[in-house]
């Protein structure tokens, strides 16, 4: 009896516990600075992500806030999406980061002008801009005042809808 009670404690506070929100990857659209919530460096095709998991190297800073270990920053351009640069958190506080020359090792594919298009991308994104409510059902996800899907073909934004 002691057994299933037990369990069952456990059951409930794993649940009201939740999950820890992660920090967002940035975007800047339109002179301001969204977040994107769906982390697109972890679709690589499998060639370039092992590429790009040597470059970002040993990440002894991995929090359960970013589980990644990097944070990506991106930026639109011509309704195009491009890789700005890339910052790895360190333990003692600062970040590694890694942009242009690094970069280019992994992403030579989709460097075009010295600039890292997101042509790998197609597929959808989500987004989100500004402080809103948060979520009852789910407090752990973001709360965004504005919240879109970017629907991307070859990194090019094709469509944006409002969820």
């Amino acid at each position: 009896m002691k057994r299933v009670f037990l369990i069952a404690l456990l059951s409930i506070a794993s649940f009201v516990a939740g999950a820890t929100q992660q920090i967002n990857d940035k975007v800047i659209f339109e002179g301001e600075t969204w977040e994107i919530t769906s982390f697109p460096l972890e679709y690589l095709q499998p060639e370039m992500k092992d590429a790009f998991t040597a470059l970002l190297g040993e990440r002894d800073f991995i929090s359960t806030s970013n589980y990644r270990g990097y944070i990506a920053y991106w930026y639109i351009k011509r309704g195009r999406l491009y890789l700005d640069r890339v910052e790895v958190p360190q333990s003692n506080g600062e970040s590694k980061i890694l942009s242009g020359k690094e970069l280019k090792k992994v992403f030579r594919k989709y460097r075009t002008f010295g600039k890292i298009k997101a042509g790998w991308i197609t597929g959808n994104i989500e987004v989100g801009y500004g402080i809103g409510q948060p979520d009852a059902a789910n407090p752990h996800l973001p709360a965004f005042a504005k919240k879109e899907i970017w629907v991307l073909k070859k990194g090019k934004i094709v469509l944006r809808t409002t969820k």
